[in-house]
């Protein structure tokens, strides 16, 4: 039988309530572990959360709000707070909406320009975490109404679930899924990284309203414009880093054992 193909329905649903869709057992950790209890520190209370957007992508929604004449409402979402420099360095920021504020008329402002990965994503949730031996089917997906076929027909084998869903999002979703992934797992390379190198000594286990407090107060920097900074990366090796992030390099290069 031939795989079904994804094709977008154009209803809207997937960036209308964008407010407080998340996973349960992500919601779960985050509760435990993202309110001062981790370098990556939590800003906003899980229930105000809407899309997230990695930093060099809000610096893009920022130009486009201006072009279609909106107010997006882009405010930080997540921080390392730095003891040493009094910085926040801003990993992500989300859009304080209950609806996308690109969206009027059931269709997206923005739809021809770079979006973020988490619109590109869509009708994924999350990737199939490609690095452990779980498939993850469970929660995979969002609510779309068009892929019901596609998901009666899920593989159980990882490789063959890869394969199939390749075949079955030629929108190339299914790669900004897997991207996104690898995306995250750096920046919690990184945030180690810089840790470990003493180049921050994050506020862990610090008093959380406090730690608000400091935050509103401190310097704040994108965490891309951080490492260039530092010196980590040159603008140069940052610049082509984001690049390849965007064109989903990475994430081609790890479907590659699976669709041999």
């Amino acid at each position: 039988m031939p795989t079904p193909k994804f094709i977008c329905q154009g209803c809207g649903s997937c960036c209308s309530h964008i407010r407080g869709r998340i996973d349960e057992s992500l919601k779960e950790f985050m509760e435990e572990y993202a309110y001062g209890r981790m370098p990556l520190v939590q800003l906003i209370p899980v229930e105000r959360m809407s899309f997230p957007l990695w930093d060099w992508e809000a610096k893009r929604f920022m130009e486009w709000q201006r072009e279609v004449k909106i107010d997006a409402k882009i405010a930080p979402s997540r921080a390392i707070y730095d003891l040493d420099s009094n910085k926040a360095i801003v990993v992500t920021y989300y859009m304080d909406s209950d609806d996308c504020p690109f969206l009027k008329n059931k269709k997206c402002l923005i739809y021809n320009k770079k979006r973020a990965y988490i619109c590109r994503l869509f009708p994924f949730n999350k990737g199939p975490f490609l690095r452990t031996d779980e498939a993850a089917k469970e929660n995979m997906f969002g609510s779309c109404p068009a892929i019901k076929d596609i998901k009666e027909n899920l593989p159980e084998n990882k490789k063959e679930m890869v394969k199939y869903l390749s075949e079955a999002f030629p929108d190339s979703s299914f790669l900004n899924v897997v991207q996104h992934d690898i995306v995250t797992e750096w920046v919690n390379r990184i945030t180690v990284d810089l840790t470990r190198s003493k180049i921050v000594r994050p506020a862990v286990r610090y008093p959380y309203d406090k730690l608000l407090k400091r935050i509103a107060n401190s310097e704040k920097i994108d965490l891309t414009e951080f490492l260039v900074e530092k010196g980590v990366y040159s603008r140069e090796e940052m610049d082509k880093l984001i690049k390849g992030f965007d064109d989903n390099t990475d994430a081609k290069e790890r479907l590659k054992d699976f669709l041999a």
